[in-house]
């Protein structure tokens, strides 16, 4: 049976110096995490970054719901219910905000980006990962009925990705993330194809397409979009 670490150390031999999204995000969290104690994560799930990602003073994770099963250490953390758009935090309370598939599913995202840069310090960061309607695969995506998109994600997927809720797109694209948004102030762009280890067809489809995006240089055509943005001192 092909597993998933099977094609993700394929992945690696085919490709030396290739990074995944979810790599490239792990490496600018724990980065952070030390140096900017105070850590809130939207769209916190299960709190699975918070978990895998140890080392701040304090670190919220928060979501519109509460899953069944939740991550927090007494000591160093908690969970919240809350909106992006209305957060119960005060202003300049955190150092570091992250958010991890959560933008394409929001209606207003530049509220919620307002609402990030109130609640983030000076000076501090928001690291953002969300996905890129100019990519092929995510068009595709799109044009598939919602009900039949969820039941397809569900099987195709181990977990339960951000593509069993609805989406919106209305911030994904490589020119609308360039913008800044009241006080945040875009510093990096990165755009990273995934290579997608969970099924056998799944893996040779997205490992076409990745081949062909750097044939031809489509880097703004990559599926995902990390993009890091700092809260400027000047209002």
């Amino acid at each position: 049976m092909i597993t998933f670490e099977k094609l993700t150390q394929e992945t690696k031999s085919r490709y030396p110096g290739y990074n995944f999204s979810w790599e490239i995000l792990t490496r600018l969290i724990l980065g952070n995490v030390a140096k900017r104690p105070f850590w809130l994560d939207i769209g916190a799930g299960s709190n699975i970054l918070i978990e895998e990602q140890p080392g701040a003073d304090f670190a919220v994770g928060m979501d519109i719901e509460k899953p069944d099963s939740v991550f927090y250490d007494n000591n160093t953390g908690a969970y919240c219910l809350g909106s992006v758009y209305t957060t119960p935090f005060k202003a300049s309370t955190f150092d570091f905000i992250t958010s991890r598939y959560t933008f394409e599913h929001l209606e207003t995202p530049e509220t919620a980006l307002l609402e990030i840069g109130r609640v983030l310090k000076p000076d501090g960061l928001f690291i953002m990962q969300t996905t890129n309607t100019r990519n092929p695969l995510v068009m595709m995506a799109r044009i598939i009925p919602f009900p039949v998109k969820k039941m397809l994600f569900r099987r195709l997927f181990r977990d339960n990705p951000s593509g069993t809720f609805k989406t919106f797109y209305k911030i994904n694209t490589p020119a609308s993330i360039r913008k800044s948004y009241g006080q945040l102030v875009l510093e990096k762009l990165i755009l990273v194809e995934d290579i997608l280890c969970q099924s056998e067809p799944l893996h040779l489809i997205s490992r076409l397409l990745y081949d062909l995006m750097e044939r031809f240089g489509a880097e703004d055509r990559r599926g995902n979009m990390i993009a890091i943005f700092r809260k400027s001192r000047e209002k």
